[in-house]
Protein backbone atom coordinates (compact mmCIF):
# COMPACT_ATOMS: atom_id res chain seq x y z
CA UNK A 1 0.00 0.00 0.00
CA UNK A 2 2.65 2.50 0.83
CA UNK A 3 5.13 1.51 -2.07
CA UNK A 4 1.36 2.55 -4.54
CA UNK A 5 0.74 5.65 -2.48
CA UNK A 6 4.59 6.82 -2.98
CA UNK A 7 3.98 6.38 -7.08
CA UNK A 8 0.59 7.93 -6.79
CA UNK A 9 2.88 10.82 -5.11
CA UNK A 10 5.91 11.00 -7.72
CA UNK A 11 3.19 10.42 -10.65
CA UNK A 12 0.83 13.66 -9.49
CA UNK A 13 4.08 15.81 -8.19
CA UNK A 14 4.26 17.34 -11.49
CA UNK A 15 0.71 18.63 -11.68
CA UNK A 16 0.67 19.94 -8.52
CA UNK A 17 4.41 21.91 -9.51
CA UNK A 18 2.64 23.31 -12.54
CA UNK A 19 -0.60 24.24 -10.93
CA UNK A 20 1.26 26.47 -8.45
CA UNK A 21 3.11 28.03 -11.16
CA UNK A 22 -0.03 28.97 -13.07
CA UNK A 23 -0.36 33.11 -12.54
CA UNK A 24 -3.53 34.30 -11.68
CA UNK A 25 -5.04 37.38 -12.95
CA UNK A 26 -5.43 40.75 -10.96
CA UNK A 27 -8.95 42.16 -11.74
CA UNK A 28 -9.63 45.65 -11.74
CA UNK A 29 -13.07 46.79 -11.45
CA UNK A 30 -14.55 49.84 -13.29
CA UNK A 31 -17.23 51.84 -11.46
CA UNK A 32 -20.39 52.40 -12.75
CA UNK A 33 -20.82 55.91 -13.86
CA UNK A 34 -24.09 57.67 -12.41
CA UNK A 35 -25.85 58.32 -15.36
CA UNK A 36 -26.30 54.50 -16.81
CA UNK A 37 -28.20 51.78 -15.17
CA UNK A 38 -27.23 48.13 -13.67
CA UNK A 39 -28.40 45.38 -15.64
CA UNK A 40 -31.25 43.79 -14.78
CA UNK A 41 -30.79 40.38 -16.64
CA UNK A 42 -27.37 39.59 -15.71
CA UNK A 43 -24.48 39.58 -13.11
CA UNK A 44 -21.08 39.34 -13.52
CA UNK A 45 -18.05 38.43 -11.34
CA UNK A 46 -14.38 37.88 -12.56
CA UNK A 47 -12.34 35.78 -10.23
CA UNK A 48 -13.83 36.83 -6.78
CA UNK A 49 -14.54 40.19 -8.19
CA UNK A 50 -17.95 42.13 -8.94
CA UNK A 51 -18.34 43.69 -12.12
CA UNK A 52 -21.04 46.14 -13.05
CA UNK A 53 -22.84 45.45 -16.33
CA UNK A 54 -24.08 48.34 -17.46
CA UNK A 55 -27.89 47.86 -18.61
CA UNK A 56 -28.00 49.31 -22.28
CA UNK A 57 -30.61 48.63 -24.79
CA UNK A 58 -32.85 45.44 -25.68
CA UNK A 59 -29.80 44.25 -27.88
CA UNK A 60 -27.54 43.80 -25.39
CA UNK A 61 -25.41 44.92 -22.10
CA UNK A 62 -21.65 45.91 -21.74
CA UNK A 63 -19.23 45.41 -19.09
CA UNK A 64 -16.04 47.21 -19.35
CA UNK A 65 -12.82 45.79 -16.50
CA UNK A 66 -9.24 45.19 -16.86
CA UNK A 67 -6.97 42.37 -15.92
CA UNK A 68 -3.05 41.98 -15.64
CA UNK A 69 -1.46 38.74 -17.48
CA UNK A 70 -2.51 35.55 -15.78
CA UNK A 71 -5.41 33.45 -15.65
CA UNK A 72 -9.42 34.26 -13.58
CA UNK A 73 -12.61 32.72 -14.25
CA UNK A 74 -15.69 34.36 -15.72
CA UNK A 75 -19.06 34.12 -13.98
CA UNK A 76 -22.01 34.89 -15.78
CA UNK A 77 -25.71 34.67 -13.56
CA UNK A 78 -28.98 35.23 -14.73
CA UNK A 79 -31.00 36.76 -12.45
CA UNK A 80 -34.72 34.83 -13.09
CA UNK A 81 -33.98 31.86 -14.83
CA UNK A 82 -31.33 28.68 -15.04
CA UNK A 83 -29.72 28.37 -18.25
CA UNK A 84 -30.80 25.83 -20.99
CA UNK A 85 -28.21 27.28 -23.82
CA UNK A 86 -25.61 29.22 -24.25
CA UNK A 87 -22.95 30.90 -27.27
CA UNK A 88 -19.39 32.33 -26.38
CA UNK A 89 -18.01 34.59 -29.14
CA UNK A 90 -15.50 35.00 -31.08
CA UNK A 91 -15.76 30.80 -31.80
CA UNK A 92 -12.51 30.81 -33.02
CA UNK A 93 -11.32 31.26 -29.45
CA UNK A 94 -12.64 28.26 -28.33
CA UNK A 95 -13.85 28.76 -25.26
CA UNK A 96 -15.89 26.27 -23.04
CA UNK A 97 -17.74 27.06 -20.21
CA UNK A 98 -19.74 24.53 -17.60
CA UNK A 99 -23.23 25.44 -16.57
CA UNK A 100 -24.63 24.75 -13.11
CA UNK A 101 -28.50 25.88 -12.89
CA UNK A 102 -28.91 29.86 -13.38
CA UNK A 103 -24.84 30.28 -13.77
CA UNK A 104 -22.34 29.71 -16.46
CA UNK A 105 -18.75 30.33 -15.73
CA UNK A 106 -15.39 29.58 -17.98
CA UNK A 107 -11.62 30.08 -17.97
CA UNK A 108 -9.62 32.96 -19.49
CA UNK A 109 -5.85 33.62 -19.86
CA UNK A 110 -5.48 37.44 -20.35
CA UNK A 111 -7.83 40.33 -21.92
CA UNK A 112 -9.97 39.33 -24.53
CA UNK A 113 -13.59 41.01 -25.96
CA UNK A 114 -16.32 38.73 -25.76
CA UNK A 115 -20.39 38.22 -26.55
CA UNK A 116 -22.22 35.58 -24.72
CA UNK A 117 -25.30 34.36 -25.70
CA UNK A 118 -27.63 32.74 -23.16
CA UNK A 119 -31.05 31.67 -23.64
CA UNK A 120 -33.20 33.59 -25.48
CA UNK A 121 -31.73 36.49 -22.78
CA UNK A 122 -30.29 39.57 -25.00
CA UNK A 123 -26.40 39.39 -25.54
CA UNK A 124 -23.32 40.24 -22.91
CA UNK A 125 -21.12 41.88 -24.43
CA UNK A 126 -17.98 41.56 -22.12
CA UNK A 127 -14.52 43.95 -22.64
CA UNK A 128 -11.54 42.95 -20.82
CA UNK A 129 -8.78 44.92 -21.54
CA UNK A 130 -5.14 44.45 -20.50
CA UNK A 131 -4.08 46.68 -17.14
CA UNK A 132 -1.67 49.81 -18.24
CA UNK A 133 1.75 49.52 -16.68
CA UNK A 134 2.20 53.23 -16.49
CA UNK A 135 -0.47 55.56 -15.51
CA UNK A 136 -0.47 59.45 -15.30
CA UNK A 137 -1.02 60.99 -12.08
CA UNK A 138 -3.77 62.69 -10.63
CA UNK A 139 -1.42 65.86 -9.97
CA UNK A 140 2.12 67.03 -11.25
CA UNK A 141 4.32 69.11 -13.56
CA UNK A 142 2.36 68.99 -17.03
CA UNK A 143 -0.98 67.70 -15.51
CA UNK A 144 -4.14 69.45 -16.03
CA UNK A 145 -6.81 68.18 -14.34
CA UNK A 146 -10.28 69.45 -14.96
CA UNK A 147 -11.42 69.14 -11.77
CA UNK A 148 -8.33 70.22 -9.65
CA UNK A 149 -7.55 72.82 -11.64
CA UNK A 150 -10.41 74.12 -13.59
CA UNK A 151 -13.42 73.10 -11.55
CA UNK A 152 -14.99 71.25 -14.39
CA UNK A 153 -18.52 69.73 -13.41
CA UNK A 154 -18.40 66.69 -13.07
CA UNK A 155 -22.62 66.22 -11.84
CA UNK A 156 -23.48 65.91 -15.43
CA UNK A 157 -25.78 68.50 -14.92
CA UNK A 158 -24.65 71.89 -16.26
CA UNK A 159 -22.37 72.39 -19.13
CA UNK A 160 -19.24 72.31 -18.26
CA UNK A 161 -17.48 73.31 -21.99
CA UNK A 162 -15.22 75.75 -20.95
CA UNK A 163 -13.84 74.65 -18.17
CA UNK A 164 -12.83 71.29 -20.09
CA UNK A 165 -11.45 73.70 -23.18
CA UNK A 166 -9.48 75.58 -20.92
CA UNK A 167 -7.63 72.55 -19.96
CA UNK A 168 -7.01 71.52 -23.59
CA UNK A 169 -5.65 75.24 -24.17
CA UNK A 170 -3.64 75.06 -21.66
CA UNK A 171 -2.44 71.68 -22.33
CA UNK A 172 -1.31 72.82 -25.41
CA UNK A 173 0.60 75.74 -24.33
CA UNK A 174 2.60 73.89 -21.86
CA UNK A 175 3.19 71.38 -24.99
CA UNK A 176 2.92 67.40 -24.35
CA UNK A 177 0.42 68.41 -21.52
CA UNK A 178 -2.10 65.77 -20.20
CA UNK A 179 -5.46 66.75 -19.30
CA UNK A 180 -6.38 64.53 -16.63
CA UNK A 181 -10.26 63.61 -16.50
CA UNK A 182 -11.54 61.97 -13.56
CA UNK A 183 -14.34 59.76 -13.08
CA UNK A 184 -17.74 61.77 -13.12
CA UNK A 185 -19.95 62.46 -16.18
CA UNK A 186 -18.92 65.81 -18.07
CA UNK A 187 -21.20 67.98 -19.69
CA UNK A 188 -20.31 69.41 -22.63
CA UNK A 189 -20.19 71.14 -25.91
CA UNK A 190 -18.07 71.01 -29.11
CA UNK A 191 -14.43 70.45 -27.98
CA UNK A 192 -11.46 71.04 -30.02
CA UNK A 193 -8.42 69.31 -29.62
CA UNK A 194 -5.13 70.76 -30.12
CA UNK A 195 -2.06 69.90 -31.05
CA UNK A 196 0.74 68.05 -28.88
CA UNK A 197 -1.60 67.02 -26.08
CA UNK A 198 -2.80 63.99 -24.32
CA UNK A 199 -6.23 62.93 -22.43
CA UNK A 200 -6.73 61.20 -20.46
CA UNK A 201 -9.53 59.12 -18.87
CA UNK A 202 -10.29 57.53 -15.72
CA UNK A 203 -12.53 54.78 -15.66
CA UNK A 204 -16.06 56.14 -14.41
CA UNK A 205 -15.21 58.93 -16.59
CA UNK A 206 -17.84 60.15 -19.56
CA UNK A 207 -18.04 63.20 -22.01
CA UNK A 208 -21.79 63.19 -22.54
CA UNK A 209 -23.13 65.19 -25.71
CA UNK A 210 -26.21 67.01 -23.97
CA UNK A 211 -28.67 66.39 -27.02
CA UNK A 212 -30.23 69.78 -27.52
CA UNK A 213 -28.94 71.78 -30.91
CA UNK A 214 -28.41 74.95 -29.47
CA UNK A 215 -25.31 73.91 -27.74
CA UNK A 216 -23.73 72.82 -30.85
CA UNK A 217 -22.25 74.44 -34.28
CA UNK A 218 -23.75 72.81 -36.89
CA UNK A 219 -20.76 71.69 -39.68
CA UNK A 220 -22.86 69.55 -42.14
CA UNK A 221 -26.60 68.47 -42.87
CA UNK A 222 -27.18 65.63 -43.81
CA UNK A 223 -29.85 65.50 -46.71
CA UNK A 224 -30.48 61.37 -46.20
CA UNK A 225 -32.02 62.27 -42.56
CA UNK A 226 -32.83 65.87 -43.21
CA UNK A 227 -30.63 67.17 -40.30
CA UNK A 228 -27.54 68.94 -39.19
CA UNK A 229 -24.72 67.50 -38.24
CA UNK A 230 -21.91 68.80 -35.09
CA UNK A 231 -18.06 67.49 -35.38
CA UNK A 232 -18.81 67.11 -31.28
CA UNK A 233 -15.25 66.74 -30.37
CA UNK A 234 -12.65 67.78 -33.02
CA UNK A 235 -9.47 68.52 -34.62
CA UNK A 236 -8.54 71.27 -37.06
CA UNK A 237 -6.22 71.05 -39.95
CA UNK A 238 -2.76 71.38 -39.33
CA UNK A 239 -3.23 69.70 -35.23
CA UNK A 240 -0.74 67.04 -34.71
CA UNK A 241 0.36 64.41 -32.03
CA UNK A 242 -2.50 64.10 -29.91
CA UNK A 243 -3.37 61.51 -28.10
CA UNK A 244 -6.45 59.89 -26.18
CA UNK A 245 -6.67 56.95 -23.87
CA UNK A 246 -7.98 55.60 -20.59
CA UNK A 247 -10.90 53.54 -19.75
CA UNK A 248 -13.14 56.44 -20.21
CA UNK A 249 -16.69 56.75 -22.63
CA UNK A 250 -17.69 58.82 -24.84
CA UNK A 251 -20.99 59.44 -24.91
CA UNK A 252 -23.51 61.05 -28.50
CA UNK A 253 -26.56 60.40 -26.73
CA UNK A 254 -27.94 59.77 -30.16
CA UNK A 255 -30.84 58.61 -29.62
CA UNK A 256 -31.90 61.67 -27.59
CA UNK A 257 -30.09 64.08 -29.96
CA UNK A 258 -31.64 63.02 -32.98
CA UNK A 259 -35.28 62.48 -31.81
CA UNK A 260 -35.85 65.22 -30.01
CA UNK A 261 -32.70 67.58 -30.78
CA UNK A 262 -32.65 66.38 -33.94
CA UNK A 263 -29.29 66.91 -34.74
CA UNK A 264 -26.75 64.13 -35.15
CA UNK A 265 -22.88 64.10 -34.00
CA UNK A 266 -19.77 62.52 -35.19
CA UNK A 267 -17.97 61.32 -31.70
CA UNK A 268 -14.82 62.01 -33.09
CA UNK A 269 -14.18 64.53 -36.04
CA UNK A 270 -10.18 64.01 -36.78
CA UNK A 271 -9.62 66.39 -39.67
CA UNK A 272 -6.60 67.04 -41.41
CA UNK A 273 -4.74 65.85 -38.76
CA UNK A 274 -1.11 63.83 -38.25
CA UNK A 275 0.24 61.51 -35.76
CA UNK A 276 -3.89 61.15 -34.31
CA UNK A 277 -3.65 57.67 -31.60
CA UNK A 278 -6.98 57.10 -29.95
CA UNK A 279 -6.63 53.91 -27.10
CA UNK A 280 -8.84 51.84 -24.55
CA UNK A 281 -11.83 54.29 -24.92
CA UNK A 282 -15.74 53.38 -25.10
CA UNK A 283 -17.60 55.16 -28.08
CA UNK A 284 -21.23 55.00 -27.49
CA UNK A 285 -24.32 55.72 -29.12
CA UNK A 286 -23.42 58.13 -31.62
CA UNK A 287 -26.38 60.69 -33.72
CA UNK A 288 -24.47 59.66 -37.17
CA UNK A 289 -21.13 58.23 -38.21
CA UNK A 290 -19.06 57.87 -34.82
CA UNK A 291 -15.42 58.51 -35.34
CA UNK A 292 -13.95 59.57 -38.82
CA UNK A 293 -10.07 60.28 -39.79
CA UNK A 294 -10.62 62.24 -42.42
CA UNK A 295 -7.90 63.74 -44.83
CA UNK A 296 -5.26 62.29 -41.73
CA UNK A 297 -1.72 60.80 -42.03
CA UNK A 298 -0.57 58.39 -39.50
CA UNK A 299 -3.51 57.43 -37.21
CA UNK A 300 -3.91 54.63 -34.71
CA UNK A 301 -7.43 53.37 -32.78
CA UNK A 302 -6.53 50.84 -30.71
CA UNK A 303 -8.34 48.72 -27.83
CA UNK A 304 -11.70 50.27 -28.40
CA UNK A 305 -15.39 49.82 -27.52
CA UNK A 306 -17.81 51.08 -29.94
CA UNK A 307 -21.17 50.26 -28.85
CA UNK A 308 -23.75 52.13 -30.60
CA UNK A 309 -27.51 51.47 -31.23
CA UNK A 310 -29.93 48.89 -33.62
CA UNK A 311 -32.90 51.37 -33.69
CA UNK A 312 -31.73 54.19 -35.67
CA UNK A 313 -29.79 54.22 -38.69
CA UNK A 314 -26.34 55.61 -40.46
CA UNK A 315 -24.90 55.20 -37.46
CA UNK A 316 -21.71 53.91 -38.38
CA UNK A 317 -18.80 53.34 -36.06
CA UNK A 318 -15.41 53.98 -37.77
CA UNK A 319 -15.49 55.71 -41.22
CA UNK A 320 -11.67 56.04 -42.43
CA UNK A 321 -12.06 58.61 -45.17
CA UNK A 322 -9.18 59.85 -47.50
CA UNK A 323 -6.65 58.99 -45.23
CA UNK A 324 -3.12 57.55 -45.28
CA UNK A 325 -1.34 55.27 -42.93
CA UNK A 326 -4.34 54.64 -40.56
CA UNK A 327 -4.62 51.54 -38.06
CA UNK A 328 -7.48 50.11 -36.46
CA UNK A 329 -6.42 47.37 -33.90
CA UNK A 330 -8.30 45.03 -31.75
CA UNK A 331 -11.47 46.53 -31.65
CA UNK A 332 -15.33 45.58 -30.72
CA UNK A 333 -17.95 48.15 -32.85
CA UNK A 334 -21.52 46.93 -33.08
CA UNK A 335 -24.06 48.99 -34.59
CA UNK A 336 -26.75 48.85 -37.16
CA UNK A 337 -24.84 50.73 -39.74
CA UNK A 338 -21.19 49.96 -41.34
CA UNK A 339 -19.14 49.13 -37.83
CA UNK A 340 -15.62 49.40 -39.96
CA UNK A 341 -15.21 50.81 -43.55
CA UNK A 342 -13.55 53.35 -45.77
CA UNK A 343 -15.05 55.82 -48.10
CA UNK A 344 -13.69 58.98 -49.96
CA UNK A 345 -15.95 61.67 -51.25
CA UNK A 346 -16.26 64.90 -53.49
CA UNK A 347 -16.22 68.10 -51.91
CA UNK A 348 -19.51 68.76 -52.42
CA UNK A 349 -21.05 65.84 -50.74
CA UNK A 350 -22.94 67.18 -48.03
CA UNK A 351 -21.33 66.10 -45.18
CA UNK A 352 -17.87 67.11 -46.63
CA UNK A 353 -18.23 70.74 -47.65
CA UNK A 354 -16.49 72.01 -44.64
CA UNK A 355 -13.88 69.83 -44.45
CA UNK A 356 -10.59 71.09 -44.91
CA UNK A 357 -8.56 70.83 -47.68
CA UNK A 358 -9.23 68.89 -50.96
CA UNK A 359 -10.17 65.11 -51.80
CA UNK A 360 -7.50 62.93 -51.36
CA UNK A 361 -6.98 59.73 -52.28
CA UNK A 362 -7.14 56.62 -49.53
CA UNK A 363 -3.83 54.20 -48.91
CA UNK A 364 -2.53 52.23 -46.52
CA UNK A 365 -5.33 51.38 -43.75
CA UNK A 366 -5.80 48.13 -41.91
CA UNK A 367 -8.27 46.87 -39.66
CA UNK A 368 -6.36 44.18 -37.44
CA UNK A 369 -8.18 41.71 -34.83
CA UNK A 370 -11.70 43.56 -34.50
CA UNK A 371 -14.98 42.15 -33.94
CA UNK A 372 -18.28 43.19 -36.10
CA UNK A 373 -21.67 43.27 -35.21
CA UNK A 374 -24.59 44.92 -37.58
CA UNK A 375 -27.33 44.69 -39.65
CA UNK A 376 -25.08 45.97 -42.75
CA UNK A 377 -21.53 44.90 -43.63
CA UNK A 378 -19.28 43.71 -41.01
CA UNK A 379 -16.09 44.80 -42.89
CA UNK A 380 -16.32 47.09 -46.10
CA UNK A 381 -15.25 49.21 -48.69
CA UNK A 382 -17.23 51.87 -49.50
CA UNK A 383 -20.73 53.07 -51.02
CA UNK A 384 -18.65 56.40 -51.58
CA UNK A 385 -15.17 55.71 -53.44
CA UNK A 386 -14.27 59.08 -55.74
CA UNK A 387 -11.10 59.28 -54.77
CA UNK A 388 -8.80 56.20 -55.37
CA UNK A 389 -8.89 53.49 -52.58
CA UNK A 390 -5.56 51.76 -52.53
CA UNK A 391 -3.32 49.28 -50.10
CA UNK A 392 -6.68 48.30 -47.97
CA UNK A 393 -6.26 45.49 -45.50
CA UNK A 394 -8.85 43.45 -43.16
CA UNK A 395 -7.27 41.30 -41.17
CA UNK A 396 -7.71 38.51 -38.39
CA UNK A 397 -11.18 39.98 -37.78
CA UNK A 398 -14.64 38.39 -36.87
CA UNK A 399 -18.11 38.84 -38.34
CA UNK A 400 -20.55 37.91 -34.74
CA UNK A 401 -23.57 38.88 -37.27
CA UNK A 402 -24.36 40.93 -40.20
CA UNK A 403 -25.89 40.42 -43.11
CA UNK A 404 -22.85 40.49 -45.35
CA UNK A 405 -19.53 39.43 -44.19
CA UNK A 406 -16.81 41.31 -46.27
CA UNK A 407 -17.59 43.51 -49.13
CA UNK A 408 -16.84 46.23 -51.78
CA UNK A 409 -19.94 48.40 -52.57
CA UNK A 410 -18.91 50.36 -55.34
CA UNK A 411 -22.19 52.77 -55.21
CA UNK A 412 -20.88 56.63 -55.69
CA UNK A 413 -18.31 58.03 -57.78
CA UNK A 414 -16.45 57.03 -60.59
CA UNK A 415 -12.61 56.19 -59.02
CA UNK A 416 -11.21 52.92 -58.53
CA UNK A 417 -10.33 50.22 -55.72
CA UNK A 418 -6.94 48.57 -55.82
CA UNK A 419 -5.03 46.26 -53.71
CA UNK A 420 -6.90 45.15 -51.18
CA UNK A 421 -6.75 42.04 -48.64
CA UNK A 422 -9.34 40.51 -46.60
CA UNK A 423 -7.10 37.64 -44.53
CA UNK A 424 -8.42 35.73 -41.82
CA UNK A 425 -11.54 36.92 -41.69
CA UNK A 426 -14.44 34.28 -39.05
CA UNK A 427 -18.00 34.90 -40.40
CA UNK A 428 -19.99 33.42 -37.18
CA UNK A 429 -23.77 34.08 -38.82
CA UNK A 430 -25.37 36.22 -41.22
CA UNK A 431 -28.88 36.97 -39.20
CA UNK A 432 -29.97 40.21 -41.01
CA UNK A 433 -30.62 41.74 -44.70
CA UNK A 434 -29.03 44.40 -46.62
CA UNK A 435 -31.38 45.53 -49.77
CA UNK A 436 -31.72 41.79 -51.26
CA UNK A 437 -28.08 40.72 -49.66
CA UNK A 438 -27.77 37.87 -47.01
CA UNK A 439 -24.42 36.19 -48.00
CA UNK A 440 -21.08 35.89 -46.85
CA UNK A 441 -19.03 38.20 -49.37
CA UNK A 442 -20.07 40.53 -52.18
CA UNK A 443 -17.84 42.69 -54.83
CA UNK A 444 -19.95 44.92 -57.08
CA UNK A 445 -20.65 48.02 -58.78
CA UNK A 446 -24.06 50.01 -58.14
CA UNK A 447 -23.64 53.22 -60.50
CA UNK A 448 -25.60 54.81 -58.11
CA UNK A 449 -25.03 58.48 -59.37
CA UNK A 450 -25.12 57.18 -62.76
CA UNK A 451 -21.38 58.24 -63.43
CA UNK A 452 -20.35 54.80 -64.69
CA UNK A 453 -18.63 53.61 -61.51
CA UNK A 454 -14.89 52.40 -61.65
CA UNK A 455 -12.97 49.37 -61.65
CA UNK A 456 -12.04 46.87 -58.68
CA UNK A 457 -8.78 45.00 -59.34
CA UNK A 458 -6.38 42.92 -57.23
CA UNK A 459 -8.70 41.60 -54.28
CA UNK A 460 -7.10 38.99 -52.29
CA UNK A 461 -9.42 36.83 -50.11
CA UNK A 462 -7.85 34.16 -48.29
CA UNK A 463 -7.92 31.84 -45.14
CA UNK A 464 -12.01 32.78 -44.41
CA UNK A 465 -13.82 30.62 -41.82
CA UNK A 466 -17.56 30.59 -43.58
CA UNK A 467 -19.66 29.21 -40.20
CA UNK A 468 -22.93 30.90 -42.17
CA UNK A 469 -23.31 31.46 -45.84
CA UNK A 470 -26.62 33.16 -45.83
CA UNK A 471 -29.18 32.95 -47.74
CA UNK A 472 -28.39 35.09 -51.40
CA UNK A 473 -25.24 34.06 -53.54
CA UNK A 474 -21.98 36.07 -53.12
CA UNK A 475 -21.74 38.66 -56.01
CA UNK A 476 -18.99 39.71 -58.19
CA UNK A 477 -20.43 42.33 -60.51
CA UNK A 478 -18.77 45.26 -62.88
CA UNK A 479 -20.66 47.78 -64.47
CA UNK A 480 -19.53 46.90 -68.43
CA UNK A 481 -16.10 45.47 -69.91
CA UNK A 482 -13.82 49.26 -68.82
CA UNK A 483 -15.23 49.53 -65.35
CA UNK A 484 -15.01 45.25 -63.93
CA UNK A 485 -14.10 43.44 -61.13
CA UNK A 486 -10.59 41.65 -62.26
CA UNK A 487 -7.87 39.78 -60.69
CA UNK A 488 -9.68 38.51 -57.38
CA UNK A 489 -8.12 35.73 -56.04
CA UNK A 490 -10.19 33.46 -53.52
CA UNK A 491 -7.58 30.94 -51.26
CA UNK A 492 -8.27 28.91 -48.46
CA UNK A 493 -12.13 29.68 -47.66
CA UNK A 494 -13.72 26.99 -45.43
CA UNK A 495 -17.34 26.97 -46.22
CA UNK A 496 -19.82 25.60 -43.33
CA UNK A 497 -19.89 22.11 -42.04
CA UNK A 498 -16.68 21.50 -44.23
CA UNK A 499 -13.22 20.62 -42.91
CA UNK A 500 -11.17 21.76 -46.63
CA UNK A 501 -10.81 24.91 -48.37
CA UNK A 502 -13.54 25.40 -51.38
CA UNK A 503 -12.25 24.23 -54.89
CA UNK A 504 -14.46 25.83 -56.85
CA UNK A 505 -16.54 29.33 -57.32
CA UNK A 506 -19.69 27.26 -57.35
CA UNK A 507 -18.48 25.66 -53.96
CA UNK A 508 -18.79 28.82 -52.22
CA UNK A 509 -21.98 30.16 -53.60
CA UNK A 510 -20.34 32.53 -55.67
CA UNK A 511 -22.79 32.44 -59.02
CA UNK A 512 -24.70 35.88 -59.85
CA UNK A 513 -21.28 37.11 -61.84
CA UNK A 514 -21.22 39.39 -64.43
CA UNK A 515 -18.24 42.02 -66.09
CA UNK A 516 -15.44 40.28 -64.26
CA UNK A 517 -12.21 38.73 -65.20
CA UNK A 518 -9.68 36.51 -63.57
CA UNK A 519 -11.34 35.22 -60.84
CA UNK A 520 -9.72 32.16 -59.31
CA UNK A 521 -9.38 29.97 -56.61
CA UNK A 522 -6.80 28.20 -54.28
CA UNK A 523 -6.99 25.84 -51.87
Amino acid sequence: MKKLACILFYLLLPAFVYADKIQQAKVFSYPLPSIYQKSTQFTLAAGVVEIPIVSYNDKYDYAHFAVSKGQFKISISLTDQEIKNYNISPKKLGINGQVKGNQLTFDLNGAAYLIVKINNKRELVIAIDQQAISLPKPVGKGIFNVDINFKADKTGKTLTTSAIQKAIDAAATFINGTIYVPAGVYLIGNLELKSNISVYFEPGAVFLFSGRAEDYTAHARKASQNRNITWWIYTKAGAKNINLYGAGTLDGNGKIATEKGNIGNHILAIMGTENFVMDGLIIRNSGAWAVLPIRSQNVKLLNFKLFNRFDMGENDGVDVIESENVLVKHAIGIALDDPFSTKTWKQDTDLCRNWPGKPLPQKNVAFEDCISWTYCYGFKIGQGIMQPQTAIKFKNCVVYDAAVGIGIHHKWGASYVKNVVFDGIDIERLSYQNDDHRTWAIFFMQNGDKLGSGPISDILVRNIKVRDAGRSPVKIKGINEVNSICDLTFKNVVMPNQTQAAQSLKEMNITDITFSENIKVKP
